[in-house]
């Protein structure tokens, strides 16, 4: 499993607290040659979340999957309904029906307003975590209203946010100061990165700027606001407001690094919300409720999945398993069944709304995933039990986390604050 890796003159450096400043213009191009080409052929190399890793590179496996589990103890106490035969090989799944793994943990009020007075002898929690081992390294403030997406392109130590609030801070990465302030004329609805380039979703439009050659684009052929973006198979996909996605094939000329494509309409009767590549298949889920299936190769859509009742948050691949959440308080586990199509194998009901999922493996390589819940928890378990492992807490919704080099994890909550945390010994 490959994950983003930041170049070493910058990534021992990245403490958010040196002091160190100098001009825009000057520092936001770094200072090593990259190829400032969007590299997204083939594999998604810079992916943010898991994959599928299946050998045959396309869809979950139809046939027995105990390779893909035989690394976990199988749970002695899971517990499951009558199972058909596609779900007799998801064992190691956690109960789906246990609900969210409860937990005494709670920040103390009076910390959070910087005046208990228990210290020690407090029985609440006086940090921003329950992990051992994860701690906040810095809490960057200067949006308004909440963020749409954290990016951290390749080759470069400044971070970029987008806000509904209408503008994008570039903060730097030694110093955790904002050094930029961008006021975008319009409503942020997505950010993200893929190699050296940084896409922006904007009403009717993609931004898209490359950090090391400081081209800056405007791609056209979106109708509606841009909410989720994602690359696959040399392709970016933007989601919109009026349920199409936009697809933009990458190039190698310098002067037209993306052709627009198609635009795929006519499915989706909601706006798109979010993206997950894997394999061969573009996953896109919807406030219309249901998830579709698109064939990256084709770009045509090959399956519907209907098993939520609210809008979905938030998809996330795993080896060979869909994992979905969604505003009706599930997370779903899909798989293939005999006959070819994704069927729930298990649900996890965890009793508020989640909003945003995301994976990323620990210094033993197992994979741990992020839940994000409407109260301001993240809950961080295991995969496959949904075994608890901490939590962190925010005071807003987290909406969005996104993985950094050397353990680094950002995460945006709906007042605007954007967190960076430290996870000692995660491997990226």
């Amino acid at each position: 499993m490959s994950y983003y890796k930041a170049p070493r003159r910058y990534s021992k450096e990245r403490n958010f607290g040196v002091e160190r400043q100098q001009g825009f213009a000057s520092d936001i191009v770094p200072r090593r040659p990259y190829d400032n080409r969007m590299n997204i052929k083939g594999p998604n190399k810079w992916s943010r979340n898991l994959v599928w890793t299946a050998s045959d590179g396309n869809m979950p496996r139809k046939n027995d999957c105990t390779y893909a589990l035989s690394s976990y103890q199988q749970r002695k106490d899971a517990a499951y309904g009558q199972r058909s035969s596609y779900a007799s090989y998801v064992k190691g799944w956690g109960s789906s029906d246990k609900g969210s793994p409860k937990s005494k943990d709670c920040v103390c009020k009076f910390w959070k307003a910087g005046n208990c007075k228990k210290g020690d002898h407090c029985s609440f929690l006086h940090s921003w975590t329950s992990l051992p081992g994860m701690v906040m390294v810095a809490a960057l403030e200067g949006h308004k209203k909440g963020l749409k997406g954290i990016a951290l392109p390749q080759g470069s130590d400044k971070l970029f946010s987008a806000s509904s609030d209408g503008t994008l801070r570039i903060w730097d990465c030694h110093t955790g100061q904002c050094v930029h302030t961008i006021h975008l004329q319009a409503e942020a609805g997505s950010l993200m990165s893929e190699g050296p380039w940084v896409f922006l979703g904007l009403p009717n439009a993609v931004k898209a700027f490359n950090v090391q050659t400081s081209k800056d684009l405007h791609l056209n052929g979106v109708v509606g606001q841009v909410r989720a973006m994602t690359v696959g198979n040399g392709m970016l996909f933007a989601g919109t407001s009026s349920g199409s996605i936009s697809v933009w094939k990458a190039t190698d000329t310098e002067s037209d690094p993306f052709t627009y494509l198609t635009s795929l309409e006519g499915h989706h009767s909601g706006e798109v919300t979010c993206f997950i590549v894997g394999g061969q298949r573009l996953y896109s889920g919807s406030v219309d409720k249901t998830i579709k299936v698109w064939d990256l190769n084709t770009l045509e859509c090959t399956m519907t999945l209907r098993q939520h009742t609210d809008t979905v948050t938030s998809l996330l691949c795993w080896d060979q398993y869909l994992i979905s959440s969604c505003l009706d308080g599930t997370i779903n586990v899909w798989a293939c069944s005999e006959n070819g199509s994704l069927k729930v194998t298990n649900t996890r009901r965890q009793g508020q709304s989640v909003h945003t999922l995301c994976g990323m493996s620990d210094a033993e390589g197992k994979p741990i995933m992020f839940c994000s819940y409407q109260n301001g928890t993240v809950s961080i378990c295991d995969l496959p039990s949904f075994e608890e492992r901490g939590k962190m807490f925010s005071t807003n919704t987290v909406g969005t986390i996104t993985i950094g080099p050397e353990g680094l994890l950002f995460t945006g909550d709906k007042s605007g604050k954007l967190c960076v945390w430290s996870l000692a010994g995660t491997k990226i």
